[in-house]
């Protein structure tokens, strides 16, 4: 099933189902859903869906599948109160960019607004809006972003996921299915700020005190991420936008929530 090509005229409007319980998390072998499983597990229901094994005892039930199987895709969506598309297909380069971040962003976005999934957070990236920063290591800006400024990629996986906040903004306009776009920060699993700060990993970064603050900035743990996804699952507004990092009083990005408006 595609999006409407035209907005509500199209028939497809959303309407959601009775209030339940039950998550469908994609990319349910990464490090981002390993770190806030365990919470929400405590009062959902999770389903999990990845092209890897996925070796987590929070999931009730567990697919290893691709996401290009419609059948499965559209009956766990439609099972799901809410949908946290994690997965990525970055690994896999371009293809992979538009089978997982693009191609299945639009049918899952579909079947949410078919079968009332009560709302869909998209993992979005600090890429989306990248080339702030790479002008503000080059010295010819302050590095500050707002979620409401327009999409600046710094490169192709930024671009794929600024489609996406595209896409999910498309859906929420045409069909009223609530949709949350989170701009997640550095996330790492078995490792400390501190270690990530002293490791080789984000060479561009550098090694010194830019470095450190940057790190500072944009770290997101488990436990902050998942109480932004509790304030998601509650909130009023149809689309939402937003930075997550577990450091919202800094200046470079500005952590207002972006509603759609002008």
């Amino acid at each position: 099933m595609d999006l409407p090509v035209q907005a509500p005229a199209s028939g497809l409007n959303w309407e959601p189902q009775p209030e339940g319980h039950r998550i469908l998390v994609t990319g349910a072998a990464g490090t981002v859903a390993n770190l806030i499983t365990s919470r929400l597990a405590e009062s959902y229901e999770l389903i999990g869906i990845d092209s890897a094994p996925i070796d987590n005892d929070d999931f009730v039930e567990t697919h290893q599948a691709d996401l290009d199987d419609d059948a499965l895709l559209n009956r766990l969506v439609s099972e799901a109160d809410y949908v946290l598309h994690f997965a990525t297909g970055a690994g896999a380069g371009k293809d992979g960019l538009y089978a997982v971040d693009i191609d299945a962003t639009n049918r899952i976005l579909a079947a949410a607004i078919q079968y009332g999934t009560r709302r869909v957070v998209l993992a979005s990236s600090n890429h989306a809006a990248g080339w702030h920063e790479r002008e503000h290591l080059a010295g010819r800006s302050d590095g500050h972003v707002k979620p409401s400024d327009p999409p600046r990629p710094d490169g192709m996986y930024g671009a794929a996921k600024a489609y996406m906040e595209a896409v999910g903004r498309f859906a929420c306009d045409a069909s009223g299915l609530p949709v949350s776009v989170l701009r997640i920060g550095t996330m790492r699993a078995n490792m400390t700020l501190q270690e990530l700060i002293d490791s080789d990993e984000l060479g561009y970064l550098g090694f010194g005190e830019f470095r450190q603050q940057r790190l500072k900035r944009t770290w997101l743990t488990g436990d902050d991420l998942v109480d932004i996804l509790l304030e998601e699952f509650n909130a009023p507004e149809p689309y939402r936008l937003r930075f997550a990092t577990s450091s919202p009083d800094q200046y470079e990005w500005d952590h207002s929530i972006y509603t759609g408006g002008s």
